[in-house]
């Protein structure tokens, strides 16, 4: 009898410390994966600060900042989940009865998905490489349209179609470049382009008004409407124009059927183009303008 019970102290003793070393293992596992986490995390929130002040900076615009963050949000999801499996196992720890029992079924497998994702992080950083390369060299390209057109005017005559094409063409030529470091994998090629105007008014008598009153459906409109209105075709015109250029330079781009390419033509009426500049007019020809912005996403 003295013997039976030696013998199942024994194999309690040898079982409390399997299960000791498996807590101590799991401790150290779940330790790396968590800093891992942490590090992902944080790059992930500076690419989301970094976003949003070049959007303050007038940088880029409203459109490109929200398809980053819905870019960051799908892996930053990923990361909330990831860690809130990791707080899972971290509770079990601190019940050794718990962990024994859910050590097979529960924390062997959530403990390898963690470290199955974690090993991925080389896939995601390249992601994040793409996005944070993308912001630091985001700008605006503004373009003056007086120099293709008059006064109210929002296409482009034939005799200047050669002129414009090689205005717009550097903005095709940097976007070709960027998404050639990045052909490998598929990717989005964004382009929002935005229409000004500035705030003067309109002859009920040119036939400008006739025209834009046609598009707007009615003539008993404010002047908002119709600088609202012509904006709105200016930034067609550009996007037009963007469009045959891309055309043209599509032999440029590696693996070009990996790329889908978008245009976001905007009208902004009467707003002001750029926050940096502080002393507008209501006849100012630096309202009457087109920004450009571009960026490419993994798509």
């Amino acid at each position: 009898m003295k013997h039976f019970f030696f013998s199942v102290l024994v194999c309690a003793l040898l079982y409390s410390c399997g299960s000791q070393k498996k807590i101590t293992t799991t401790r150290e596992a779940l330790s790396l994966i968590k800093q891992e986490q942490e590090k992902e995390n944080t790059k992930l929130t500076g690419i989301s600060g970094f976003s949003v002040a070049k959007a303050a900076e007038g940088k880029i615009d409203s459109n490109i900042n929200n398809r980053i963050a819905a870019v960051l949000k799908k892996y930053q999801d990923a990361v909330d989940s990831a860690r809130k499996n990791a707080s899972a196992i971290d509770s079990l720890l601190a019940d050794k009865k718990n962990f024994r029992k859910n050590y097979k079924s529960f924390v062997l497998p959530l403990l390898d998905s963690l470290q199955k994702i974690n090993t991925q992080y080389t896939e995601r950083l390249s992601v994040y490489m793409m996005v944070e390369e993308g912001l630091s060299i985001a700008d605006y390209n503004l373009f003056d349209l007086a120099a293709f057109f008059g006064p109210g005017v929002y296409t482009i005559p034939d005799d200047k179609t050669d002129m414009a094409l090689s205005s717009f063409s550097p903005i095709v030529d940097s976007l070709v470049v960027f998404s050639n470091k990045f052909s490998d994998r598929p990717r989005t090629a964004s382009l929002v382009i935005l229409g000004f105007a500035d705030g003067a008014g309109f002859s009920s008598e040119g036939p400008l008004f006739d025209i834009l009153t046609s598009m707007i459906g009615r003539r008993d409109v404010a002047k908002e409407e119709l600088n609202q209105k012509l904006s709105e075709l200016r930034a067609l015109e550009l996007s037009k124009q963007l469009t045959k250029i891309f055309l043209q330079k599509a032999p440029a781009f590696k693996n070009f059927d990996s790329l889908k390419i978008e245009y976001i033509p905007q009208g902004k009426g009467e707003a002001y183009p750029l926050p940096s500049i502080k002393d507008y007019m209501v006849d100012d020809a630096r309202r009457r303008i087109v920004l450009c912005y571009w960026v490419v996403l993994p798509g």
